[in-house]
């Protein structure tokens, strides 16, 4: 370990860097004060902007511990910190340690939080040393979970009852990634297309998503074996909903992994000529949540109406499998399309190149 205490780490929105007593005013308004920030911490709203310092002079004290690692996310288009997140526990014998996050909610459901968390995963793994970062969450409070979701941690258990927030005593939701799991340059994730003539157009891929009906899914199976498997899905405003029941092969791999690949096939014709056939598809690389509430509801409504374009009957069948239906939500991080040579040839022959 070579722990070099809260630098300061840039993305494209966010400035991650240490309090400085200014914030006081900032962070009393923007979340500190506010009750649904505070609904599954462990710390109450503050009362008054002279909590807020106190707080912040006790971390501004911590700072001279270069195992002390406490960013203010300060968001650059307003100029002032929105959030903060921490290394809220640390277990040097394995190397590890656990993150902490919380944002006023005005700057909920913007991709901020994962984005900061993985500036801060890059600087643990990559400058401090560390070889497992964990979180966990209430269970009542799927939003966190999300979060770590989209930075790519693992589910790894709920322990019941074993926590208290400010609801009480809770279930913890426990999440971790490992150091040889995190992208050294999150760009290289996804590799380019080898044969880039061949690419469709987004809009032509997006064509593929929304027309098309069956796929083929791709979770971590067990025992780390791929575990592929055809899903009828529906694609809405970007984001792709399939179903599935709620154990099972599937559901337990994408609860344990959220990171997932789907492949959608929309022509396939034998060329037997050329010992080939003409095709066109799409690939998703992406995250999977499972969905709950009103969410779930609305994702098999959208779903059976993709179907069955009766809503009577979607409702019906809906109500009779609540207990039993599972409802996964796929947010597309990596798209591509692609389509056989001899179309992409005959595209260039019909508009007078080749």
């Amino acid at each position: 370990m070579d722990h070099k205490g809260t630098v300061t780490l840039r993305t494209d929105r966010l400035i991650l860097r240490r309090f400085v007593m200014d914030d006081a005013g900032a962070m009393y308004e923007n979340w500190a004060s506010e009750d649904a920030v505070t609904e599954y911490l462990t710390w109450p709203a503050h009362e008054s902007v002279d909590v807020t310092r106190a707080v912040i002079a006790d971390w501004i004290r911590g700072y001279e511990r270069a195992d002390f690692y406490q960013w203010a996310i300060e968001l650059k288009e307003l100029g002032q910190v929105i959030g903060s997140i921490s290394v809220t526990a640390q277990n040097p014998a394995v190397a590890g340690c656990e993150l902490g996050w919380c944002m006023g909610s005005a700057w909920w459901g913007r991709g901020i939080m994962p984005e900061a968390g993985r500036a801060v995963l890059r600087y643990l793994f990559g400058e401090v040393g560390y070889e497992r970062v964990a979180a966990v969450h209430a269970a009542g409070n799927p939003k966190s979970g999300r979060v770590m979701q989209k930075l790519g941690m693992r589910y790894e258990g709920t322990l019941r009852r074993a926590g208290r927030c400010n609801r009480g005593v809770i279930d913890e939701v426990r999440y971790a990634i490992l150091k040889d799991e995190f992208p050294s340059d999150e760009r290289e994730a996804f590799r380019p297309m080898r044969r880039s003539r061949q690419a469709l157009r987004p809009e032509e891929t997006e064509a593929i998503l929304e027309h098309g009906t069956t796929a083929v899914l791709a979770v971590n199976g067990d025992g780390g074996y791929p575990y592929a498997v055809p899903v009828n899905y529906v694609y809405k405003d970007g984001k792709i909903y399939f179903h599935g029941a709620r154990a099972g092969h599937k559901f337990d791999a994408l609860v344990r992994d959220s990171r997932v690949s789907l492949c959608v096939v929309a022509r396939d014709e034998p060329l037997p000529e050329k010992l080939t056939d003409l095709y066109r598809s799409a690939v998703v690389f992406g995250r999977a949540r499972l969905l709950s509430g009103q969410e779930l509801t609305d994702a098999a409504y959208a779903l059976g109406m993709r179907f069955l374009p009766d809503p009577d009957r979607v409702r019906q069948e809906i109500a009779g499998d609540a207990d039993r239906l599972a409802c996964f939500e796929l947010t597309p991080e990596h798209v591509t399309g692609k389509e056989a040579i001899e179309l992409t040839r005959k595209r260039g022959q019909d508009h007078g190149s080749d």
